[in-house]
Protein backbone atom coordinates (compact mmCIF):
# COMPACT_ATOMS: atom_id res chain seq x y z
CA UNK A 1 0.00 0.00 0.00
CA UNK A 2 0.92 3.30 -0.59
CA UNK A 3 1.18 6.41 1.70
CA UNK A 4 -1.60 8.27 0.01
CA UNK A 5 -4.91 8.76 2.47
CA UNK A 6 -7.77 7.21 1.19
CA UNK A 7 -10.57 9.49 1.04
CA UNK A 8 -13.84 8.31 3.20
CA UNK A 9 -16.99 8.85 1.11
CA UNK A 10 -18.14 9.98 4.70
CA UNK A 11 -15.67 12.34 5.01
CA UNK A 12 -16.36 16.11 3.52
CA UNK A 13 -14.12 17.17 0.87
CA UNK A 14 -11.46 19.59 2.32
CA UNK A 15 -11.86 23.36 0.58
CA UNK A 16 -11.21 26.58 1.14
CA UNK A 17 -13.18 28.29 4.33
CA UNK A 18 -14.91 31.17 2.95
CA UNK A 19 -14.65 34.18 3.96
CA UNK A 20 -17.92 36.50 4.61
CA UNK A 21 -17.75 39.94 3.34
CA UNK A 22 -18.74 42.29 6.40
CA UNK A 23 -20.19 46.24 6.36
CA UNK A 24 -16.64 47.01 7.34
CA UNK A 25 -15.35 45.93 4.15
CA UNK A 26 -18.08 47.61 2.23
CA UNK A 27 -17.39 50.62 3.83
CA UNK A 28 -14.05 50.83 2.96
CA UNK A 29 -14.78 50.56 -1.07
CA UNK A 30 -17.28 53.13 -0.62
CA UNK A 31 -15.31 55.89 1.47
CA UNK A 32 -12.81 57.46 -1.66
CA UNK A 33 -16.46 58.10 -3.20
CA UNK A 34 -18.10 59.79 -0.15
CA UNK A 35 -14.83 62.02 0.18
CA UNK A 36 -15.12 62.41 -3.65
CA UNK A 37 -18.65 63.35 -3.34
CA UNK A 38 -17.73 65.96 -0.30
CA UNK A 39 -14.62 67.78 -1.99
CA UNK A 40 -16.74 68.05 -5.06
CA UNK A 41 -19.96 69.89 -3.15
CA UNK A 42 -17.19 71.80 -1.23
CA UNK A 43 -14.78 72.70 -4.21
CA UNK A 44 -18.44 74.25 -5.56
CA UNK A 45 -19.64 75.84 -2.46
CA UNK A 46 -16.28 77.70 -2.45
CA UNK A 47 -16.58 78.83 -6.40
CA UNK A 48 -20.31 80.19 -5.48
CA UNK A 49 -18.85 81.89 -1.99
CA UNK A 50 -15.89 83.67 -4.25
CA UNK A 51 -18.14 84.38 -7.02
CA UNK A 52 -20.74 85.66 -4.68
CA UNK A 53 -17.38 87.78 -3.14
CA UNK A 54 -16.18 88.78 -6.60
CA UNK A 55 -19.92 90.46 -7.59
CA UNK A 56 -19.79 92.36 -4.69
CA UNK A 57 -16.63 94.01 -4.71
CA UNK A 58 -17.67 94.97 -8.65
CA UNK A 59 -20.46 96.18 -7.39
CA UNK A 60 -18.79 98.43 -5.01
CA UNK A 61 -16.12 99.62 -6.74
CA UNK A 62 -19.19 100.63 -9.52
CA UNK A 63 -20.96 102.20 -6.92
CA UNK A 64 -17.40 104.31 -6.06
CA UNK A 65 -16.74 105.12 -9.44
CA UNK A 66 -20.24 106.87 -10.02
CA UNK A 67 -19.97 108.81 -6.68
CA UNK A 68 -16.35 110.20 -8.19
CA UNK A 69 -18.26 110.45 -10.87
CA UNK A 70 -20.92 112.61 -9.49
CA UNK A 71 -18.30 114.64 -7.64
CA UNK A 72 -16.42 115.66 -10.67
CA UNK A 73 -19.27 116.11 -12.28
CA UNK A 74 -19.38 120.97 -12.38
CA UNK A 75 -22.61 121.80 -10.57
CA UNK A 76 -25.05 123.63 -13.38
CA UNK A 77 -24.15 126.72 -13.31
CA UNK A 78 -27.10 129.09 -11.40
CA UNK A 79 -27.69 132.07 -13.04
CA UNK A 80 -27.55 135.01 -11.28
CA UNK A 81 -30.56 136.66 -9.71
CA UNK A 82 -30.85 140.76 -10.17
CA UNK A 83 -30.39 142.45 -6.75
CA UNK A 84 -32.91 145.30 -6.53
CA UNK A 85 -31.06 148.69 -7.15
CA UNK A 86 -31.45 150.77 -4.03
CA UNK A 87 -34.01 153.64 -3.75
CA UNK A 88 -31.77 156.45 -3.44
CA UNK A 89 -34.53 158.93 -4.13
CA UNK A 90 -34.60 161.95 -1.85
CA UNK A 91 -36.82 161.89 1.82
CA UNK A 92 -38.89 164.48 0.76
CA UNK A 93 -39.45 162.92 -2.73
CA UNK A 94 -40.51 159.18 -1.45
CA UNK A 95 -42.31 161.29 1.55
CA UNK A 96 -44.32 162.59 -1.02
CA UNK A 97 -45.00 159.05 -3.14
CA UNK A 98 -46.00 158.02 -0.22
CA UNK A 99 -44.15 154.65 -0.92
CA UNK A 100 -40.59 153.13 -0.28
CA UNK A 101 -38.71 152.48 3.01
CA UNK A 102 -36.91 155.71 4.88
CA UNK A 103 -33.78 155.04 7.45
CA UNK A 104 -34.81 157.89 10.01
CA UNK A 105 -32.86 159.04 13.42
CA UNK A 106 -35.84 159.56 16.11
CA UNK A 107 -35.34 162.61 18.51
CA UNK A 108 -37.03 164.70 20.56
CA UNK A 109 -37.23 168.65 21.23
CA UNK A 110 -39.83 170.44 23.56
CA UNK A 111 -41.58 167.15 24.16
CA UNK A 112 -42.25 166.35 20.75
CA UNK A 113 -41.04 163.58 18.35
CA UNK A 114 -39.51 163.44 15.47
CA UNK A 115 -37.50 161.78 12.49
CA UNK A 116 -34.79 163.13 10.46
CA UNK A 117 -33.03 161.07 7.24
CA UNK A 118 -30.03 159.07 9.08
CA UNK A 119 -28.03 159.84 6.59
CA UNK A 120 -27.88 163.68 6.42
CA UNK A 121 -27.04 163.29 9.78
CA UNK A 122 -23.21 163.13 10.32
CA UNK A 123 -23.31 162.50 14.32
CA UNK A 124 -25.35 163.19 17.28
CA UNK A 125 -23.47 164.50 20.35
CA UNK A 126 -23.43 166.11 24.01
CA UNK A 127 -23.74 169.45 24.00
CA UNK A 128 -20.89 170.91 25.53
CA UNK A 129 -20.02 174.50 26.67
CA UNK A 130 -21.33 176.70 24.10
CA UNK A 131 -19.70 179.89 23.37
CA UNK A 132 -21.61 183.21 22.53
CA UNK A 133 -20.33 185.10 19.98
CA UNK A 134 -21.00 188.66 20.18
CA UNK A 135 -23.98 190.16 17.72
CA UNK A 136 -25.09 186.98 17.14
CA UNK A 137 -28.66 186.60 16.27
CA UNK A 138 -31.35 185.07 18.74
CA UNK A 139 -31.64 181.60 16.59
CA UNK A 140 -27.73 181.27 16.97
CA UNK A 141 -27.07 179.69 20.51
CA UNK A 142 -23.35 180.57 19.78
CA UNK A 143 -20.29 177.76 18.90
CA UNK A 144 -18.35 174.85 19.80
CA UNK A 145 -15.67 172.88 18.99
CA UNK A 146 -16.32 169.88 16.99
CA UNK A 147 -13.16 167.44 15.96
CA UNK A 148 -11.34 170.87 16.00
CA UNK A 149 -13.51 173.33 14.30
CA UNK A 150 -15.82 175.63 15.02
CA UNK A 151 -19.26 174.70 14.84
CA UNK A 152 -22.52 177.43 14.59
CA UNK A 153 -24.92 175.99 16.64
CA UNK A 154 -28.68 177.02 16.32
CA UNK A 155 -32.09 176.21 17.99
CA UNK A 156 -35.08 174.64 16.23
CA UNK A 157 -37.47 176.04 18.14
CA UNK A 158 -39.34 178.40 15.47
CA UNK A 159 -38.61 176.05 12.44
CA UNK A 160 -40.44 173.33 14.08
CA UNK A 161 -43.24 175.12 16.31
CA UNK A 162 -42.05 174.38 19.52
CA UNK A 163 -41.29 174.97 23.21
CA UNK A 164 -37.08 176.10 23.85
CA UNK A 165 -35.30 172.82 24.30
CA UNK A 166 -33.45 171.81 27.09
CA UNK A 167 -30.28 171.77 24.89
CA UNK A 168 -28.82 168.56 26.07
CA UNK A 169 -27.61 167.10 23.27
CA UNK A 170 -27.17 168.51 19.78
CA UNK A 171 -27.37 166.87 15.75
CA UNK A 172 -23.96 167.47 13.69
CA UNK A 173 -24.84 168.20 10.04
CA UNK A 174 -22.28 168.70 6.99
CA UNK A 175 -23.01 171.61 4.63
CA UNK A 176 -20.12 171.72 1.70
CA UNK A 177 -17.30 172.35 4.17
CA UNK A 178 -18.36 173.63 7.20
CA UNK A 179 -20.44 171.88 9.91
CA UNK A 180 -23.57 172.92 11.80
CA UNK A 181 -25.49 171.67 15.00
CA UNK A 182 -29.07 172.03 15.89
CA UNK A 183 -29.99 171.83 19.56
CA UNK A 184 -32.24 169.04 20.91
CA UNK A 185 -33.48 167.31 23.89
CA UNK A 186 -32.52 163.79 23.38
CA UNK A 187 -31.85 161.30 20.77
CA UNK A 188 -34.04 158.28 20.64
CA UNK A 189 -33.04 155.61 17.86
CA UNK A 190 -32.50 154.80 14.43
CA UNK A 191 -35.55 153.24 12.96
CA UNK A 192 -36.85 152.22 9.22
CA UNK A 193 -40.03 153.67 8.54
CA UNK A 194 -42.71 152.43 6.06
CA UNK A 195 -43.32 155.60 4.28
CA UNK A 196 -47.02 153.79 3.24
CA UNK A 197 -48.21 154.87 6.35
CA UNK A 198 -47.04 158.49 6.56
CA UNK A 199 -50.19 161.30 6.91
CA UNK A 200 -50.32 164.53 6.38
CA UNK A 201 -48.96 167.03 8.74
CA UNK A 202 -51.26 168.66 10.94
CA UNK A 203 -52.00 172.64 9.08
CA UNK A 204 -50.15 173.99 12.62
CA UNK A 205 -47.11 172.27 11.30
CA UNK A 206 -44.13 175.08 9.59
CA UNK A 207 -44.86 174.56 5.72
CA UNK A 208 -41.90 172.61 3.82
CA UNK A 209 -39.94 171.37 7.25
CA UNK A 210 -42.23 168.84 8.09
CA UNK A 211 -43.27 165.76 5.50
CA UNK A 212 -45.93 164.01 7.50
CA UNK A 213 -46.67 162.67 10.31
CA UNK A 214 -46.50 158.62 11.23
CA UNK A 215 -47.53 156.89 14.39
CA UNK A 216 -45.33 154.84 16.66
CA UNK A 217 -46.45 153.76 19.53
CA UNK A 218 -48.62 156.14 21.33
CA UNK A 219 -46.71 158.73 20.14
CA UNK A 220 -46.90 160.91 17.07
CA UNK A 221 -43.71 161.37 14.85
CA UNK A 222 -42.87 164.20 12.44
CA UNK A 223 -40.87 163.51 9.48
CA UNK A 224 -38.42 166.46 8.75
CA UNK A 225 -37.14 167.66 5.47
CA UNK A 226 -33.58 167.72 6.58
CA UNK A 227 -32.37 170.69 4.09
CA UNK A 228 -35.50 172.59 4.45
CA UNK A 229 -35.23 172.77 8.35
CA UNK A 230 -31.30 173.69 8.10
CA UNK A 231 -32.44 176.87 5.59
CA UNK A 232 -35.21 177.64 7.92
CA UNK A 233 -33.00 177.81 11.28
CA UNK A 234 -30.51 179.83 9.36
CA UNK A 235 -32.91 182.44 7.61
CA UNK A 236 -34.54 182.50 10.72
CA UNK A 237 -31.53 183.71 11.86
CA UNK A 238 -30.36 186.11 9.39
CA UNK A 239 -34.07 187.58 9.65
CA UNK A 240 -33.31 188.57 13.31
CA UNK A 241 -30.01 189.87 12.67
CA UNK A 242 -31.58 192.58 10.04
Amino acid sequence: MTGKRKVRASEPTPSRPMTAVTPAVRRRHAAPLELARALAAAGAAEQLAGEARVAEERAQAAEADAALAQRLVPAPAREPVAEPEPDRRPLREKARAREGLAEVLLFTVGGEHFGIDLASVEEAIELSAVHHVPEMPSAMEGVITVRETLTSVYSPRLPLGVSHATGACALVFRRRRSRLALVIDDVEDARTLDLTHLREAPSVAAAGVVLGVVRLGDALCSLIDTDALLAACQATSLREST
